[in-house]
């Protein structure tokens, strides 16, 4: 399905999406099942020779997402940060190399999350010259490429076999992590620039269980 909308260049070239990024830490080992919807784990034991008062680690806590509605659990991932440390860093996140898990050690989940992560080619037709008062004027439209499910965590790490597909002459990408139904193609952004490189640049998309979505301009769109 296909549906089109209009850009025009010149345009700034926008930053890059920097890749989330943090140290993997050290999994404590689980406790026993707790009633509660939180459970708690056990700090795994240090190698430092014990002192005449051994003080206990508190224990970390993390979250069972088993059960929760594709709601729940959009707001519970949105809500998750980063162990990178980087202000409103996600723990869970989308970049040029793809599903990136890092979440910080505590609220982190107990198990393995389920998410989608859908694909589109980005289409641009060249529809008017560059003129000495006017710039050129694009068309664009969207063909999905592909919607996979994949478990990211509860390790952390970067998710195999899910980077983007990069962009070519007259083709970009669109790639989007979300929950629940999958996204409508009326929903996709329709304010993507011509940014004159590849590197990944996030962009909004107004859908309910929308987790992150980047966008991989074309790379020489004056041959289209």
């Amino acid at each position: 399905m296909r549906s089109a909308g209009k850009l025009s260049v010149p345009i700034a070239a926008v930053a890059a999406l920097l890749a989330v990024s943090g140290c993997s830490e050290d999994k404590p080992a689980a406790a026993p099942a707790s009633p509660s919807e939180l459970a708690r784990y056990t700090a795994a034991p240090g190698s430092a020779t014990p002192t005449r008062s051994p003080t206990t680690a508190a224990p970390a806590k993390c979250v069972k997402t088993a059960g929760m509605s594709a709601k729940q659990l959009t707001e519970y991932l949105g809500e998750l940060r980063s162990s990178g440390g980087a202000y409103q860093s996600k723990g869970l996140s989308l970049d040029s190399s793809g599903l990136n898990f890092t979440p910080e050690a505590v609220q982190r989940p107990c198990e393995a999350v389920k998410v989608k992560l859908a694909h589109y080619w980005v289409d641009v037709e060249k529809t008017r010259d560059a003129t000495a008062v006017t710039p050129a004027r694009y068309e664009y439209g969207y063909t999905l490429i592909d919607a996979t499910s994949y478990k990211a965590g509860p390790q952390d790490g970067r998710v195999p076999d899910t980077a983007p597909p990069g962009g070519n002459g007259c083709q970009g990408t669109v790639s989007v992590v979300y929950l629940g139904e999958d996204i409508p193609v009326g929903s996709l952004p329709y304010d993507l620039e011509l940014t004159g490189t590849t590197a990944p640049v996030p962009v909004e998309v107004n859908e309910d269980g929308v987790l992150s979505a980047i966008y991989i301009s074309p790379v020489d769109v004056e041959s289209c």
